[in-house]
């Protein structure tokens, strides 16, 4: 479906999407770039496919059972054509059409093996213009860093150092780790960056089960467990969303923001009690 080489191919994991698949797909699609589009579903019961597949190049079906965050992408990578990668969950929405021209021009720097958005430095203070980062030590800041619910990658290191699809969470977090520790860059565009509201629209339940899964993960990846009782209790009092408009009360009475901060006590506790 796209008009001469794609300069990128946009890799997209779904399952029972149907809400928001079209909308993912049609602002990929109106990028101001060619794109090829790769659908990775993995056992939808819904309209998802329906709705999908007159705005994909190529649709690709893997066994619900055989799903994992990093099996998905790597599904999706194997079938692409360009030499940029891109994830985006179905769930997500590029807010701008010049996204992906701005994603692909930093790979220009051969350095680069990543890029992605977020608004903040590793130390937490406002990004206002990409950073470029590197060195393993980015380790040690566990929270922070590249993500694939919205990211793109060089498909030459992808192909060199594929993702870690064994793992069941934070697969992205340990592709960035390893590529830092073999001598590669990132860019952290703010003008990349993507909302991942998506998380807290899924209820309570699935918000605590996924941040304790990620929680889980990401100690036992980084081998940090600092987020104990205390810790919690801290981070609900004092880490107040950065930017936020609303008093601290309403801020700290905020269930859902409650419920990542015990998920993420969860994981961490769990992740203490299990063996490595």
């Amino acid at each position: 479906m796209s008009d001469g080489a794609p300069a990128a191919s946009v890799i997209v994991r779904s399952k029972d999407e149907e809400q928001a698949i079209g909308r993912c797909l049609a602002l990929i699609r109106a990028q101001t770039v060619p794109v090829e589009i790769i659908l990775v579903d993995s056992g939808s019961t819904d309209r998802t496919l329906e709705i999908a597949t007159p705005l994909v190049d190529r649709v690709i079906r893997i066994a619900p059972e055989d799903f994992t965050f990093g099996g998905a992408l790597n599904t999706g990578a194997a079938a692409a054509a360009a030499p940029v990668h891109v994830a985006v969950s179905a769930h997500c929405f590029l807010e701008r059409e010049d996204w992906i021209a701005r994603a692909v021009a930093h790979f220009e720097d051969p350095r680069v093996a990543g890029c992605w958005g977020i608004r903040t430095t590793p130390d937490g203070h406002a990004l206002t213009e990409p950073l470029v980062v590197a060195g393993a030590e980015l380790r040690q800041t566990p929270l922070w860093g590249y993500t694939n619910h919205a990211s793109a990658w060089r498909a030459s290191r992808w192909r060199e150092q594929p993702i870690d699809e064994r793992l069941v969470a934070c697969e992205d977090r340990d592709w960035f780790w390893r590529e830092l520790e073999a001598g590669w860059t990132f860019v952290a565009d703010p003008d990349l960056w993507v909302s991942a509201a998506h998380r807290r629209r899924a209820g309570v339940r699935a918000l605590f089960r996924r941040t304790r899964k990620e929680s889980f993960a990401l100690a036992q990846l980084s081998g940090q467990h600092a987020f104990g009782t205390r810790a919690a209790l801290r981070a609900w009092w004092s880490e107040l969303p950065p930017g936020s408009r609303r008093p601290p009360l309403v801020q700290r009475l905020n269930y859902l923001r409650a419920t990542e901060i015990a998920g993420r006590w969860a994981g961490e506790r769990a992740a203490r009690r299990s063996p490595r």
